[in-house]
């Protein structure tokens, strides 16, 4: 699956959205990348807004389809998030994981996220979004609701954002042929040695239930190991940290 197509639109609503629409029309046997200029209603987990001024960040969803019932599929998220980071680390940054899929920069998000699936015959189909905060000045993350930095406010330079695009479609592409041979044991490793918060007492929440405890690290597939007060080990799947 190495062959890259590319969908560009000047102006859309979300190329989330738009991708779990047309994902039947989409080809099955390649990755499609679909990017914008602008987008007016980005999404993050749990349908939080994206906020994204035009032409300044990498906002853009990764389309391809895998057999149905696949371990790893819960790891797709991950593994984008991961692709990230090492795309972080070649400019000389110090990315953490805030679990599952958020990237940090000194505690400030950076980037984010989203893998949703669509079912399809005898396939699944992957919808897996990222946004990443490139050429955004301090002025407009500031507006942010939650603490947030760019590249540019990190290394200090302005980025072509094709280059940087390519370089991170590239990065995935291999990681994923590592997932689809090895699963996520490939990557547990350095996935929790850059894991935000562990040993300290965090909050994590699916959108409906809301848990406090220590974090734990991770297990080999992923899942996030919280220790409650009670001395219960719970592994989470689907919640997120949100303190």
């Amino acid at each position: 699956m190495s062959t890259i197509q590319h969908i560009h639109f000047d102006t859309i609503d979300s190329t989330h959205s738009w991708t779990k629409k047309h994902a039947a029309t989409l080809d099955p046997s390649a990755i499609t990348c679909i990017t914008a200029d602008t987008q007016t209603s980005g999404i993050g987990r749990h349908q939080k807004q994206w906020i994204s001024p035009p032409h300044q960040n990498i906002c853009t969803t990764l389309f391809f389809c895998l057999p149905t019932y696949l371990p790893y599929i819960t790891n797709l998220g991950q593994i984008l998030a991961l692709s990230c980071a090492d795309l972080l680390i070649k400019e000389g940054l110090s990315p953490q994981f805030k679990w599952p899929n958020d990237i940090l920069i000194d505690y400030k998000k950076i980037a984010g996220v989203l893998c949703e699936t669509v079912t399809l015959p005898e396939r699944v189909g992957i919808v897996l979004s990222i946004g990443l905060n490139v050429n955004m000045p301090q002025q407009q993350l500031d507006a942010i609701n939650q603490p947030a930095t760019s590249l540019l406010e990190a290394v200090g330079k302005i980025y072509d954002l094709t280059t940087l695009l390519n370089d991170l479609t590239d990065i995935f592409v291999h990681h994923l042929a590592v997932l689809q041979e090895h699963g996520f044991i490939a990557f547990a490793d350095q996935y929790e040695s850059r894991l935000a918060y562990r040993g300290q007492t965090i909050s994590c929440s699916d959108g409906v239930h809301r848990r406090e405890g220590i974090c734990q690290g991770i297990t080999e597939d992923g899942r996030l190991k919280l220790l409650l007060a009670d001395g219960t080990l719970l592994l989470l799947f689907s919640s997120e940290i949100i303190a």
